[in-house]
């Protein structure tokens, strides 16, 4: 049995044409059967991310709202069945806060519609102190409806004290380094990695070494294969992971490599399908293995489990957690389950 934590939309104001979530939902994985089980909600409004800390104590999640409904990020306590005990919260200067990862003793939140990320130090109690930097991006994009402003999405920690920022509207994951003195970040452009203009970064994940980024264009629907170690990352590949019988909307939405790192995953909502590439064992390019229907709709997030069996995709307008198995020799994906679950928009495990 393993447990995981979900994220919801909760209210009107959020990204989702009805919301109708509880709030931070905990679950339980039958690790044998694919099974799920629910355990218990945690009331919050719009939870949209979260992130677990490394030694398994702590939950930190955001409300995704504007500004003017003063959203905050939330820190938990995780007990042993994976009850939340509430230890604080601090104000989030920014709109739509949509994802947070922790780097060293700080919490770092991005906000997609104010275009910037805040820095939080994370105290010896788990508990958060308010935000100590504010780090703004500004900038337009050829699409004019939706890169008419800077877009932070993503926050990716790597190397030591290091992170990507990944910006829809700059088409770019902008590098910061830490002061581990100063406790601020610094901007190092010498590590951006940029995509093509128009296309939309939003997501990315990196191979076990760090030596490749695979960044997600949410506009365009195509994964960028970066290879950072000629010091100035370089793009060395493109490819689509919309098929091509589909013609309609395309809403890139997750990127997660599996545990072996041989495969990639990468979700699209409009044809409601996860894309499975195998990842070339030298020159980490990608090649198709096919597509998987996620039996719902409009999947905005998906998490493969550690052992790396097991694949549950969260589809938001069809309120459905769907629990899929794995094939350890080519990556595809079978169908084992499904679990109602209202708004789910995120999956974190503990």
């Amino acid at each position: 049995m393993v447990l995981f934590f979900t994220g919801s939309y909760t209210q009107d104001g959020s990204p989702a044409s009805n919301p109708t979530g509880k709030g931070i939902g905990c679950f339980q994985l039958n690790t044998e059967t694919g099974e799920v089980k629910f355990l218990r909600y945690s009331e919050q409004r719009s939870p949209s991310y979260m992130v677990v800390s490394n030694d398994k104590e702590y939950l930190y999640t955001v409300e995704e709202m504007y500004e003017n409904l003063n959203p905050e990020v939330y820190a938990y306590k995780i007990g042993e069945k994976g009850e939340l005990t509430f230890l604080n919260k601090q104000k989030i200067a920014g709109d739509y806060a949509c994802h947070l990862a922790i780097i060293h003793d700080r919490l770092v939140v991005a906000s997609y519609v104010s275009g910037n990320a805040l820095s939080y130090p994370i105290l010896e109690d788990g508990s958060l102190a308010p935000f100590s930097q504010e780090i703004k991006h500004e900038g337009t994009g050829p699409n004019t409806e939706r890169q008419e402003a800077a877009h932070a999405h993503m926050v990716y920690p790597f190397g030591e004290d290091q992170m990507y920022v990944v910006d829809l509207t700059l088409d770019m994951a902008k590098a910061y380094q830490l002061d581990t003195e100063s406790k601020q970040w610094t901007a190092t452009p010498n590590l951006d990695i940029r995509v093509d203009s128009g296309s939309g970064s939003r997501h990315m994940v990196m191979d076990q070494r760090e030596e490749f980024a695979f960044v997600l264009s949410e506009l365009t629907g195509e994964v960028f294969v970066a290879d950072l170690r000629g010091g100035e990352p370089k793009i060395i590949q493109k490819v689509s992971f919309i098929p091509e019988s589909h013609n309609g909307a395309v809403g890139g939405a997750a990127i997660r490599i599996h545990p072996n790192g041989e495969f990639l995953y990468a979700s699209n909502r409009g044809s409601e399908t996860i894309a499975i590439f195998r990842i070339e064992k030298d020159s980490q390019e990608l090649s198709l293995v096919g597509f998987q229907s996620t039996e719902g709709k409009t999947p905005r997030d998906f998490n493969i489990d550690s052992s790396g069996r097991w694949l549950i995709a969260a589809n938001q307008d069809s309120n459905t957690l769907v629990v899929f198995e794995i094939n350890p020799q080519d990556g595809t994906l079978k169908m084992k389950s499904k679990v109602e679950a209202e708004t789910v928009v995120n999956i974190c495990w503990l």
